[in-house]
């Protein structure tokens, strides 16, 4: 559950508050609404169409588990898919 905060707090530009507190208000979101919902906000900003289906799914039914659980996934999906096209922008550097 940690990590998955640090995740959260990471892509919601707070991460390196997060590391200097153990006991924060970062390490909320997966009991606290209204820090769950500022991060669901930020999703919706930066999804692209389609990938917040399953965070909508687990918003109808309000269980703060499961959206939090979604919220997380979408995150590592956005993080991974950001550096694999950061990557394809770098120049390569080999030379024959």
């Amino acid at each position: 559950m940690e990590q998955n905060n640090k995740i959260i707090a990471e892509f919601m530009g707070v991460g390196k508050h997060y590391e200097a507190q153990s006991s924060n208000m970062f390490n909320q979101y997966h009991t606290d609404w209204n820090k769950l919902i500022s991060v669901i906000h930020k999703c919706f900003d930066v999804a692209n169409d389609g990938a917040m289906a399953d965070i909508m799914h687990h918003l109808q039914v309000a269980e703060i588990g499961d959206t939090y659980d979604a919220v997380v996934e979408f995150i590592k999906e956005y993080n991974f898919l950001n550096e694999v096209e950061d990557n394809l922008h770098k120049p390569n550097n080999y030379k024959l």
